[in-house]
């Protein structure tokens, strides 16, 4: 059950990236759905040997891009009009950006732990539990006018924090 349930966890995070560079490729959307659930099996039969140290969108968007190649071999007239090269720089693109989307993640983390309990409240508050501005204003006896103030200021300190943690990589 454990295998699985990674399995499924992993698959469900990151369908939408697998089948957005799928659909870079493959313009056909039935097309690129059918190529989308090929590669899912293959994920699924070779799950045993994906090392979770390593980026599961990574990995499954190799295996896309080998069983787009190989789908692309098999059949001349199979609707790919880019070339090995320009697929294989389409992967890299989205590796790069992958990369530099987690160190920002990561930076946004441990930004968020510098700051203050109360910082840490409202931001909970307005974005996990979507709370409007009125009703963070009603519980916290205040006017809208200073919760969005409040919001402002944080959402600055985060994102000066983030940029000087990017700096410092």
């Amino acid at each position: 059950m454990g295998e699985r349930h990674e399995f499924l966890k992993l698959l469900l995070r990151h369908e939408t990236d697998i089948k957005a560079f799928i659909g870079s490729l493959v313009l056909d959307p039935h097309l690129r759905d059918d190529v989308f659930q090929e590669v899912a099996l293959v994920l699924w039969l070779q799950f045993d040997s994906y090392d979770p140290h390593r980026s599961f969108g990574a990995w499954a968007r190799g295996i896309a891009y080998r069983k787009i190649l190989e789908l692309r071999h098999q059949n001349a007239r199979f609707p790919v009009v880019f070339s090995p090269k320009t697929i294989q720089a389409v992967l890299d693109a989205y590796d790069r950006i992958e990369a530099a989307v987690s160190r920002k993640a990561e930076a946004l983390r441990e930004c968020l732990k510098e700051l203050p309990d109360s910082s840490r409240h409202l931001l909970t508050l307005r974005y996990e539990d979507g709370l409007a501005a009125e009703e963070i204003a009603r519980q916290k006896h205040s006017t809208v006018n200073a919760v969005y103030q409040a919001l402002s200021r944080i959402r600055a300190r985060l994102e000066e924090c983030i940029r000087q943690r990017l700096a410092v990589e």
